[in-house]
């Protein structure tokens, strides 16, 4: 009896392997999980509670209202339902591993275009920090259509360009160009800081990506300091 027992847990130990090696975030999901992913991999809504074990912050998807098993989004659920859209549908249908490496392929591809989309958008934004200029209603409404993590990068992007800009002037005007750069920055901490203080418009995750906004250009206006010590 133990021996058959040890030859179906190797065959099984087998089987499981080579489902890894075919999508290799299944190593990532314990053997009990992985063989529940598995044996609904066509139906894919039962695997919903699954996706958070294969993917970082990624909690659930969302399937097509008319291809019932087509996924048109990922989900993330950590302090507010955020989502964004896949560029293609992915059909999960047929073995799941192979299915699911699919949507692996066209959430890089989602991502990599939405990545620049929001640089190009935010790069447009000179943002010199003056709230008559209707820079910062537009800079919010840029960060309330974009994902956090494009949101984040669009004001590291901002706070780059601006340094840049300084490091390429002639030497003798470096010094006051900087200046002005570091006030900008400056100015742009401030209207953020008063934006957290005020009402903002939309969900309780658009305040949460204004404050981390300020966090991280607390440490951008620091870093301008020192780069223009």
């Amino acid at each position: 009896m133990g021996i058959e027992l040890d030859l179906c847990q190797k065959k099984l130990d087998t089987y499981l392997e080579g489902k890894r090696s075919i999508f290799p975030r299944f190593y990532f999901v314990a053997p009990q999980d992985l063989l529940k992913i598995l044996s609904n991999g066509s139906d894919p809504t039962q695997i919903q509670d699954d996706f958070e074990k294969m993917f970082d912050a990624i909690n659930k998807v969302k399937f097509d209202e008319a291809e019932k098993n087509m996924i048109t989004e990922i989900i993330q659920t950590q302090g507010g339902d955020e989502s964004m859209p896949l560029n293609e549908g992915v059909m999960a249908e047929g073995n799941v591993e192979l299915w699911l490496t699919k949507l692996e392929q066209e959430m890089q591809k989602s991502v990599k275009s939405r990545c620049l989309a929001a640089a190009n958008d935010f790069l447009s934004l000179k943002f010199t920090g003056g709230a008559s200029s209707g820079e910062v209603s537009e800079f919010i409404h840029r960060v309330n259509e974009y994902q956090s993590q494009f949101a984040l990068l669009g004001i590291q992007l901002i706070w780059a360009q601006k340094v840049t800009e300084a490091l390429e002037v002639k030497q003798k005007d470096r010094k006051a160009e900087f200046k002005k750069k570091q006030e900008e920055i400056k100015k742009m901490l401030v209207e953020l800081t008063n934006l957290c203080m005020g009402d903002i418009k939309g969900s309780k995750y658009a305040r949460m990506k204004i404050e981390t906004l300020v966090t991280i250009h607390v440490n951008q206006v620091t870093n301008t300091d020192e780069i223009r010590r």
